[in-house]
């Protein structure tokens, strides 16, 4: 592949010339870039390096700034006026060499010098469309200079970085799981479904009324204590911040709240201090046992989803 040379004095641009090559380098990658002061050996003789630098080249950038044509030499003579100047060299042999393409790079404000300024092997230089490179304007102005590059030396265009995949969805682990069942349990642990053996009669069931005084409800409680059924009626909370409202006619129960992860709501039947029940979580059933402790202040709950099979065991307490 043929290589970009860069020309330039140090006295007048090399800040400019080192960070328009790196500049290069990273949007032309794997095309040669020689510059005298990173690829020249030391003990190596400059006139051969240039040389054979510009045989494999097909573009030589000259870098210009605004003192490029009137540096002079330590005897006070023009540089550009000496035969064997460097830069003079560099661009002149381009100049005459066929398929090559020099392109005059303007930098710090610098303007394309005139025919009366350069010496008679540079002359064609002036005539050359030049591209200047402002600070201002740099990321764009360099990215100008690089198209042009690809299309002289027939380097294609970077294929463009595929889009990247999404993520696939986190997947539901079984220990996640447990704890979604156990959260379930605890919040929903006195919901369950009807069974269809008729209740003992010998438990009595009554319903209260909105407008009962407590003198009443204190007596339905009672009669409730008296058939051997837990006292139920109340506030409930879990572990994980949830709080549901329990309301027991007799040996039925009946649940609304709002737990971790949703609404609950169901019923259940209880049989001393032993019920059943099956309920949703967000429309997910689920089925569960309960022991309820004497005081009717504790629940210890066994939980099974009826679609995995799989089980759990958690607690309800009683906030009033």
């Amino acid at each position: 592949m043929q290589g970009i040379f860069v020309s330039y004095r140090r006295q007048d641009s090399q800040s400019a010339a080192g960070r328009l090559t790196d500049h290069l380098k990273d949007h032309l990658a794997g095309v040669p870039i020689f510059r005298d002061v990173e690829t020249i050996e030391p003990g190596v003789d400059f006139l051969d390096a240039i040389g054979r630098a510009l045989q494999s080249c097909g573009v030589l950038i000259a870098v210009i700034g605004p003192r490029w044509a009137s540096i002079t030499d330590d005897s006070g003579k023009r540089r550009l006026d000496d035969p064997n100047d460097y830069t003079r060299l560099e661009i002149a042999t381009a100049l005459k060499r066929e398929g090559v393409r020099v392109i005059p790079v303007l930098v710090d404000g610098a303007g394309i010098p005139t025919t009366d300024a350069l010496p008679p092997d540079l002359e064609s230089l002036a005539r050359r469309n030049a591209i200047e490179l402002s600070d201002k304007r740099w990321e764009y102005d360099v990215s100008q200079l690089v198209n042009t590059l690809r299309n002289v030396l027939g380097v294609p265009e970077p294929s463009p970085e595929p889009m990247p995949k999404p993520a696939p969805p986190p997947a539901v682990k079984e220990t996640r799981y447990r704890w979604w069942i156990a959260s379930v349990v605890v919040v929903l642990a006195i919901i369950g479904y009807t069974i269809e053996e008729p209740l003992p009669t010998t438990i009595q069931t009554y319903d209260p009324q909105p407008d009962q005084t407590q003198t009443e409800r204190e007596r339905t409680s009672i009669t409730d204590a008296a058939a051997g059924v837990p006292l139920l009626t109340g506030l409930w909370h879990d572990g994980e911040g949830g709080q549901y409202e329990i309301a027991q006619r007799g040996n039925r129960l009946t649940i609304q709240g709002m737990g971790p992860n949703g609404r609950v709501s169901g019923s259940a039947v209880i049989q001393g201090t032993r019920g059943e029940g099956a309920y949703t979580l967000n429309g997910h059933p689920l089925q569960s046992s309960f022991v309820v402790s004497p005081d009717g202040t504790r629940m210890e709950v066994a939980i099974r989803d009826p679609a995995s099979g799989q089980s759990d065991f958690a607690v309800l307490q009683k906030i009033r």
